[in-house]
């Protein structure tokens, strides 16, 4: 079920308990415009009371600073504990940079099960196991 948010998509999998999420493209679009997205999603694991989360980052470019990244990362992951959310897979992409980033914030992720994939079906096999 394609759920309407107007720069992200949200695709919500009922029978598995499963929403996806192609991740915003933080260079594209203002910092304003990504948090809406990510408050979006905030609101759908809320209202679908969603206990998986399969984050699609692959295509995803940054282009805020360091510190800008880690802020709304740490928001975002703040906000997702504050949910019934139990797993969070996560695609990687194959920029280092941003990777390295994502590596630096993981640890800020202690009451979720948090796990990076590199291929989709993997990543939805663990989040249904």
């Amino acid at each position: 079920m394609i759920i309407p948010s107007p720069l992200i998509t949200l695709d919500y999998n009922p029978a598995k308990d499963v929403l996806i999420v192609e991740w915003p493209d933080i260079q594209e679009f203002s910092i304003t415009e990504v948090k809406h997205s990510l408050q979006d999603i905030i609101n759908t694991v809320k209202f679908y009371d969603v206990k998986n989360l399969l984050v699609d980052s692959r295509k995803a470019v940054i282009g805020v600073s360091k510190e800008e990244y880690t802020t709304i990362a740490s928001g975002f992951i703040k906000e997702l504990s504050g949910t019934r959310i139990q797993k969070v897979a996560r695609l990687e992409s194959n920029n280092k940079v941003k990777e390295a980033q994502v590596k630096e914030i993981s640890p800020l992720i202690t009451a979720i099960a948090f796990q990076n994939f590199s291929d989709f079906n993997e990543a939805l096999r663990w989040l249904d196991s």
